[in-house]
């Protein structure tokens, strides 16, 4: 389900109402959830009516649902200890297809108040872990039978938040804006507020620029950021054409960069061609900078002649990042040539980056082109541990070599280079 303007306007202020109160909620109670429920009263659900005087009326429907727990009768405990069996049974079925269509047919038959008993039979018996997938089916048709409940019990007794961000992805692919209203005023412990993060992801199924749009409405905090992470893998699915939209729609440099760098590599691996034409398009030079490292890397990995080309092709501030990419991979396959095509690229000293990899893939190879090619470094200081990290490594395997191409060019290595690895005795004057 896309989101409409006007939705993504509502949950956009949700979450903005929501984030803000757990900031605060935090500074004053850090210890404290803030929130107590008792098993036969009604849970408040966060905030006062004071706090909420800018949510939606949405926001109100949902509150008027009851949010108790149920005190269950003996008949109702007899049908949940059965269907705690049952489940087990199912569990135990070796066979992934008849597990999967014997829980469906389970789901199917289970009451919307027999859903609580089986979800927390199924944590206490330490099946989550092993049974993920089962678990997922099974909240997620909670959550579409009797979301509020739902949301209730994972607020109350969900310890690391996994559960929590299931639950409301599920509901939120298929009605965010209910799903927003539903978590309105609700708060989280940690330094990442799972509810948000949820929702975000199930927005995203259908809708990832919708997504991003409400949590830019958010503070700059790890929730917003969590958040954006948990849309990558749609922005993925969707191809190179969508993901370079999506990310100039990040208005924060860094996290626009960050996210573009966590694309890159997902996008390149599914077509490296199109990820380098991606990369091209990029307007921001530090995103365009960062993600052409990664892609480079794995079009380099596939086709080191195509990724030559292509980083020779790119602008001068996004050439000397790509670069580091193919001369890893040129290096492994042929240390002179990738000398050679390092230093046609010119001195520029940010391509120190490329020269860097570029040592540590030749010094193992070809210790001589890699100690000749040394001086190319714009930083006395990197030069003079490059030799000396090459010539430890090579002494290791020809010592006497090692020893004697020092000798040979003592004159130009830094004096501690050679006392390190020429004997006293063999020292030149």
């Amino acid at each position: 389900m896309k989101v409409t303007p006007r939705g993504l306007l509502l949950i956009g202020l949700w979450l903005l109402a929501l984030g803000i109160g757990i900031m605060i909620g935090r500074q004053q109670s850090p210890s404290s959830r803030e929130i107590s429920v008792s098993e036969d009263a009604p849970a408040t659900s966060g905030a006062s009516s004071d706090n909420r005087s800018g949510s939606p009326s949405l926001s109100n429907q949902s509150s008027g649902l009851s949010r108790k727990r149920s005190v269950s009768s003996p008949e109702q405990h007899d049908r949940i200890e059965a269907a705690r069996f049952q489940m087990a049974e199912i569990l135990n079925t070796s066979n992934r297809i008849e597990r999967t269509r014997q829980l469906i047919q389970f789901i199917d038959q289970l009451d919307p108040s027999e859903y609580e008993g089986v979800v927390s039979g199924f944590r206490e018996s330490g099946w989550v872990d092993y049974n993920r997938s089962e678990y997922v089916m099974l909240i997620s048709a909670w959550m579409s039978q009797d979301p509020h409940s739902a949301i209730d019990y994972f607020e109350q007794s969900e310890p690391d938040g996994w559960s929590r961000k299931t639950a409301i992805a599920a509901w939120a692919a298929e009605d965010p804006e209910a799903a927003a209203g539903a978590i309105d005023g609700l708060k989280d412990e940690g330094d990442v507020n799972d509810w948000i993060v949820g929702l975000a992801q199930g927005m995203a199924r259908n809708d990832p620029a919708g997504a991003l749009q409400s949590l830019q409405r958010l503070p700059a905090n790890e929730t917003r950021k969590q958040a954006i992470r948990t849309i990558l893998p749609e922005v993925v699915s969707r191809g190179t054409d969508f993901a370079g939209k999506w990310v100039e729609m990040i208005e924060e440099p860094k996290l626009q960069r960050e996210a573009a760098t966590r694309l890159a590599r997902p996008l390149a691996d599914r077509d490296p061609v199109a990820a380098a034409e991606w990369i091209r398009e990029i307007n921001t030079v530090g995103t365009r900078r960062d993600a052409s490292e990664v892609v480079a890397d794995v079009y380099a990995a596939n086709d080191i002649e195509g990724a030559r080309l292509w980083t020779e092709s790119l602008p001068p501030d996004t050439m000397t990042e790509a670069a580091e990419g193919v001369a890893k991979h040129l290096a492994r396959q042929d240390p002179a040539e990738a000398a050679q095509w390092l230093q046609n690229l010119g001195d520029d000293p940010d391509l120190d980056g490329a020269r860097i990899l570029f040592l540590r893939e030749a010094g193992s190879q070809d210790p001589q082109i890699a100690l000749d090619s040394v001086p190319t470094l714009s930083k006395s200081s990197d030069q003079e541990r490059y030799y000396r990290d090459i010539l430890k490594t090579w002494s290791k395997t020809d010592k006497q070599a090692a020893i004697a191409w020092a000798i040979d060019n003592a004159a130009t290595l830094p004096p501690k280079v050679v006392k390190s690895i020429v004997p006293k005795g063999q020292r030149p004057e």
